[in-house]
């Protein structure tokens, strides 16, 4: 199972369905006539574009050429050049002898070494893919039973660039710590993955002159592929053993063929494959932030908590507070002023486990766009207001809505129990509500900002909307939490005027509140279209 010669990747492209090589993916990528890449999952399709786009721009450093779009025998020269060898193991999968390189998967000094210490067997692609999957809810672990070859694929190159440290498993390289993330930031201004890719790769060629510059360790000469030399998996390679394009493995695995069937069988690693914990992840990926303000570390990786891409957090990565912007975040030479999509991803991971994949995609309109990108006195305005408005958010949660819902929740009392745990888990339900809500019209009220000249004016809008989602998340609690029969009239009553008087303090240019007399109709209507807003996945 050659990469570069077998037609392993089935492909959806524009004139029809077919399987092609590695090269050939390639080439259809520079024609911009990939739909999509049946096999690959969602979380796997932001590390192997960034494998793609490493794997390019490192192929085109080694032939002297500048331009991705090149025909299919020109990519299986230039990565078999890549490669150094002479035959094409470092591009199979399935490679007999384990004391030579197969694809993402480094050799071994011995046959013995591997019989000995690669023991443990998976059965199948996401068996050893980034995920851990141990409670079997949103994904279904060892699902696929009959994977095609391109599935093993894309779970090698998950598997060896995005992981962290697990139960003796070695992270990656270009992340903060073992229980780190690796993120993909990038602005995205055409849908395709051929416009994608052909764009992120040229921008990582014009990156690469400051990367072989100091205060960066790498080498002109230095090592792309590092399963290319053997890995005992207790000795580590050196950054300034390195290219700037380096596409590195963490783990140790190898593909075999048993009983008719493609098995992965795996060791532990006492060592990771790069040495470069000191730089906590900050090795000029272009594709992620860095955190200028990490209170232990000065500077590093972007790390992606539990609660994902909160609106503050992709606020900050907009507008640079606190974080530097991550290259392909920035946009093209001469295009500020274009419709442009921020779009973000990461697997988020916790101590032994995965929080969710997450992702955020904030349409930025023309105009808007303008503002964002280039520097001055619009940008700042936008920052200020944008920054405000959060604080304005949280205030209106903590101040009105939570002793509103706590009343609730309480039976009317006269005196609010605020450390009650029995009622805890309803109340963050309504917190989850009102901030999903206020969160998914969040952008779409900055961009209008950026029209008005008045910010009373912009800041009364915002206020407004938090109060319509504000209020929703309460009446969704009226009609649906639990309560004493016998004071639900009390209680609501009592919610709704805490509610409207502590919204009146905080926001005072708010006359008049919108009150149904019918909680469960304004619930209706709430979600037949209420506080919604853009394309926003948090």
């Amino acid at each position: 199972m050659n990469l570069l010669t077998d037609p392993i990747f089935r492909v959806q492209a524009a004139g029809g369905n077919d399987a092609t090589t590695l090269p050939g993916l390639l080439a259809l990528l520079g024609q911009d006539r990939v739909e999509s890449l049946p096999g690959l999952q969602r979380h796997q399709e932001d590390a192997f574009h960034m494998f793609l786009c490493y794997l390019a721009g490192a192929a085109l450093v080694g032939t002297g050429a500048d331009d991705p779009r090149q025909t299919a025998d020109f990519w299986r020269a230039a990565l078999r050049t890549l490669a150094g060898r002479g035959n094409d193991s470092a591009w199979s999968l399935l490679v007999a002898d384990p004391t030579q390189p197969g694809f993402m998967q480094p050799p071994l000094a011995s046959p013995e070494e591997f019989e000995r210490e690669f023991k443990t067997e998976r059965q199948t692609p996401d068996a050893i893919d980034v995920l851990l999957t141990a409670k079997n809810h949103d994904i279904k672990a060892t699902k696929s039973l009959s994977p095609n070859p391109d599935e093993w694929a894309y779970a090698l190159v998950s598997l060896q660039t995005m992981s962290g440290y697990i139960l003796k498993h070695q992270g990656i390289a270009r992340m903060n710590s073992g229980l780190g993330s690796r993120a993909c930031v990038s602005v995205v201004y055409g849908e395709t993955l051929g416009h994608r890719w052909e764009r992120d790769t040229r921008k990582l060629l014009a990156l690469r002159p400051d990367l072989l510059r100091a205060p960066w360790p790498y080498r002109a000469d230095g090592l792309v592929l590092t399963w290319l030399h053997a890995w005992n998996r207790k000795t580590s390679l050196d950054l300034d053993q390195l290219d700037p394009f380096f596409i590195e493995v963490s783990r140790g695995v190898r593909l075999v063929w048993q009983e008719g069937r493609i098995v992965a069988r795996t060791a532990t690693e006492q060592a990771p494959r790069i040495n470069a914990k000191a730089h906590h992840g900050v090795l000029g990926d272009p594709w992620i932030p860095i955190n200028r303000n990490d209170p232990k570390k000065g500077e590093s990786a972007l790390t992606v908590g539990a609660s994902g891409f909160t609106p503050e957090l992709l606020r900050n990565l907009l507008f640079e507070d606190g974080f530097e912007l991550a290259p392909m975040q920035r946009p093209d030479q001469g295009r500020d002023h274009q419709p442009v999509q921020f779009t973000a991803s990461v697997l988020v991971r916790g101590q032994g486990t995965t929080d969710g994949f997450r992702t955020a995609h904030i349409p930025i309109p023309a105009p808007a766009a303008r503002r964002v990108f280039q520097q001055g006195p619009e940008r700042e305005r936008l920052a200020r207001l944008s920054k405000t408005a959060l604080t304005d958010a949280a205030e209106l949660q903590n101040r009105a809505l939570k002793p509103a819902v706590l009343s609730l929740l309480q039976a009317g009392s006269d005196r609010i129990d605020f450390e009650k745990r029995e009622i805890t888990a309803w109340w963050q339900q309504s917190a989850r509500r009102y901030a999903n809500a206020w969160g998914a019209v969040f952008f779409a009220w900055l961009w209008e900002a950026g029209e008005s000249d008045s910010d009373a004016e912009v800041l009364r809008n915002w206020h407004l909307r938090l109060k319509d989602c504000a209020w929703n998340a309460l009446l969704e609690g009226i009609t649906s939490y639990p309560g004493r029969e016998g004071r639900r009239y009390r209680a609501r009553i009592r919610s709704e005027t805490i509610f409207q008087r502590n919204l009146l303090k905080l926001f005072p240019e708010l006359k008049e509140l919108p009150h149904d007399p019918d909680p469960a109709a304004a619930v209706s209507a709430r979600h037949h279209g209420g506080c919604a807003g853009p394309n926003l996945s948090l």
